[in-house]
């Protein structure tokens, strides 16, 4: 695979991250993003990554968006990794640039994978769900934010097979950390998805003083988070949907939390993965950048989220299939609010959420 040419459509912490340990290992990579400092930041001094291990530089291929028009050469991977609102139009950009054996892996949150194998074909589509943790806060620089064994990438075609090329994508993804194929490429992609919508909008509901929430507060996200999941994993069984463990969490856990013991039984192994799961302060004080979700990262940088593709796409799901998720309903509701700036993101939003907790 080393000889394949790989190019990374969207080059934020997702894509800058597999983009840096692929080029690392040698692999003809590359990087095209619409952030133009930190395509020129790559360009003239590489690109940076932090990780526990400590730090290493890459010279890379980067072009911008811009550039695609003049490009001549073809790719026979290629990582979609930019923003769910962006996927249609990244698709349709990118096609005339695979080889006729090319195939993209959408590196994102969310259920885009039908929406990129509806342009380009199922057939030209392998399912990539990532569960690595990054950020991005200055061109040219990720870091990454987990412990360097988490698990990092799960890889598989949408047919649930496991063909030669997943194998050897998964083989190359391993340098990053431990990754693996999948028969139930869906059943991971919802297990993420419950994540994103469990943590990420209300990381962002709650902004950077997410890690300082009072014991009362903490114990208040936790249950809002059991609620998100056990609507989630509703819907997607109703569905027909096989769900993987949801950070190691057997689906069924939150699927039960209809009870005053079903819901403390997935709160407390909730928050003891999530004890195990995050850096120690002083691990985040080596890193220089703490933890943060996506859109926590995006609220930061106000940009905008993908909230209508996470928590919002879960209650379309679940009206289509006549189940409501009022918790999912309400986050989005209180986000899109954020996102006009009509409230800030602060602990205090925990409240407007507690109604909703059942």
């Amino acid at each position: 695979m080393v000889n394949k040419a790989i190019g990374i459509l969207g080059a934020g912490a997702i894509g800058s991250a597999i983009g840096a340990y692929l080029i690392r290992e040698g692999h003809d990579v590359t990087l095209i993003d619409q952030w133009a400092e930190h395509i020129e930041k790559i360009r003239r001094d590489g690109l940076k990554c932090t990780d526990l291990n400590g730090e290493f530089s890459v010279p890379a291929e980067a072009l911008h968006i811009s550039d695609i028009s003049t490009m001549n050469r073809q790719f026979d991977i290629v990582y979609l990794a930019v923003k769910s609102y962006d996927t249609r139009w990244s698709t349709y950009l990118i096609e005339p640039f695979l080889k006729p054996g090319g195939f993209i892996l959408p590196a994102q949150n969310a259920l885009n994978d039908d929406v990129v194998a509806n342009i380009i074909g199922y057939n030209r589509t392998v399912g990539c769900v990532p569960s690595i943790s990054v950020g991005l806060y200055e061109p040219g620089h990720v870091v990454r934010t987990d412990p360097m064994t988490s698990h990092c990438f799960t890889v598989g075609e949408l047919s649930g097979q496991i063909t030669p090329r997943v194998i050897e994508v998964v083989a190359a993804l391993k340098v990053i950390g431990p990754s693996d194929a999948t028969t139930n490429i869906w059943g991971a992609r919802w297990s993420k998805l419950i994540i994103n919508c469990m943590m990420n909008a209300l990381a962002g509901l709650i902004g950077p003083d997410i890690s300082a929430l009072n014991d009362d507060q903490k114990e208040t996200a936790n249950l809002i988070r059991v609620t998100v999941g056990r609507e989630v994993t509703g819907i997607a069984q109703a569905l027909g949907i096989s769900v993987d463990p949801i950070f190691g969490i057997p689906a069924r856990v939150f699927a039960e939390a209809i009870t005053a013991d079903g819901v403390r039984v997935a709160k407390a192994q909730l928050t003891e993965v999530m004890r195990l799961r995050y850096l120690s302060p002083e691990q985040t004080k080596k890193l220089g950048a703490p933890d943060r979700p996506s859109l926590l990262q995006d609220i930061i940088k106000k940009r905008r989220t993908e909230i209508t593709y996470l928590n919002g796409e879960v209650v379309r799901k679940g009206e289509a299939a006549g189940i409501p998720a009022p918790m999912n309903q309400a986050i989005v509701e209180l986000m899109q609010k954020v996102e006009r700036a009509e409230i800030k993101p602060a602990p205090a939003n925990l409240e407007r959420l507690k109604p909703f907790l059942k």
